[in-house]
């Protein structure tokens, strides 16, 4: 597995049509590129998107009144096999490591881009033996 780190950003919107296209409306007037996104919940939605623009999205959500949070992703590249996540997640929770999120970022030619976010990023380098970062 390769190491490259990237940041998540979490944010719940009010569960009602348009609320996230009025979000991903002003990203898209700051020229923002929303690597991935995923939506959790009915009540009050909460919405992590990835991207590599962390400062101009704070920017824009900033404007917009939206309250959100930061934390830092470990993307790995696994072999697209069966298993591989249990064996991934196993080593996590064996070193006591608790993820908070998980995405599916791409596959391509044998590879699978993942990336997440735990409650100990630091031991969870060491649970998967990463220790060289490289950029996104």
């Amino acid at each position: 597995m390769r190491l490259i780190c990237m940041m998540e950003i979490s944010m719940e919107l009010v569960d009602q049509p348009g609320s996230l296209a009025i979000v991903a409306e002003a990203l898209a007037e700051a020229n923002i590129n929303i690597e991935t996104i995923c939506a959790i919940g009915k009540v009050a939605p909460n919405v992590a998107l990835v991207t590599e623009q962390i400062p101009q999205t704070k920017a824009v959500l900033d404007k917009l009144g939206v309250k959100y949070t930061v934390a830092e992703l470990i993307k790995v590249v696994m072999p697209d096999e069966p298993g591989v996540l249990a064996q991934f997640s196993r080593r996590l929770s064996d070193a006591g490591v608790n993820l908070n999120s998980i995405y599916i970022l791409s596959k391509y030619r044998g590879d699978t881009e993942v990336v997440f976010s735990a409650d100990d990023i630091e031991k969870a380098r060491q649970a998967l033996n990463l220790h060289e970062s490289v950029p996104p």
